[in-house]
């Protein structure tokens, strides 16, 4: 094996931890008042982050043995971020008329169980090819982006309403969908970058970055042109509610 690939991943993936916390302050700093569900998810999701984070370096710095224990707890905690994450999508189509997401709260639930589901899809592709490291790297890698948008939409939010300071959010001058468009084109250019960093230096594509990147963009149109219609509103309720 490579010891010396991505020997400063671990700090890297320190950024999106803490902008993915930063997104779910308001779960943070009302923990106590939160309903028992949304702690299964905030907390093993948090739990598998770190492991996430703690693995480049254990990798790095402690056995190889040591890693695949604790990768072992990462799986079973990635199927607790799957199980909780899906709970939690019944709260989101049951969101009032105050949530700048009521208008597109089925189809911001269907975005929710196809990220869901390919986070958990990378996540035991990673451990197939467990003996590949550049490829175990990568799936692992790609799975933060299934999760970061979720966060990174909300904290969008943050300067808007100090900037704008409205009364309500249908009062701000962005829709909801705006702002989603221009979170996943952030994102997308991210991975784009990845992957021509990869050709540049390996003249590979990896289907892992290629698989995350296809999916951000079909989500866009999925969001604009889905909205809530009628046949996804009777999908997404005789599945969730």
């Amino acid at each position: 094996m490579n010891t010396k690939l991505f020997p400063r991943l671990h700090l890297w993936l320190i950024l999106p931890f803490l902008l993915t916390l930063a997104g779910f302050h308001q779960y943070w700093m009302g923990f106590t008042s939160m309903p028992f569900h949304w702690h299964l998810h905030g907390i093993s999701a948090t739990a598998w982050y770190l492991i996430l984070i703690a693995q480049p370096w254990i990798y790095h710095h402690r056995s190889i043995h040591l890693h695949r224990k604790v990768g072992m707890v990462g799986l079973v905690l990635a199927g607790f971020v799957t199980a909780s994450g899906l709970n939690m999508v019944k709260g989101n189509l049951q969101a009032t008329e105050a949530s700048p997401l009521f208008d597109v709260r089925y189809s911001l639930s269907s975005l929710d169980c196809l990220f869901i589901g390919f986070f958990m899809l990378s996540v035991i592709l990673a451990v197939m090819n467990a003996r590949n490291t550049a490829s175990h790297a990568r799936w692992m890698i790609s799975t933060v982006f299934w999760v970061l948008s979720p966060a990174t939409v909300r904290l969008s939010y943050v300067p808007l309403l100090m900037v704008f300071q409205p009364e309500s959010f249908s009062d701000l001058p962005f829709v909801w969908s705006d702002v989603f468009v221009g979170n996943q084109v952030l994102i997308i250019l991210v991975l784009l970058f990845l992957i021509f960093r990869d050709f540049q230096k390996e003249k590979k594509i990896y289907a892992s970055y290629v698989l995350v990147t296809v999916v951000q963009v079909l989500a866009i149109p999925i969001l604009l042109f889905f909205k809530d219609s009628p046949w996804l509103r009777e999908l997404m309720n005789s599945v969730f509610l």
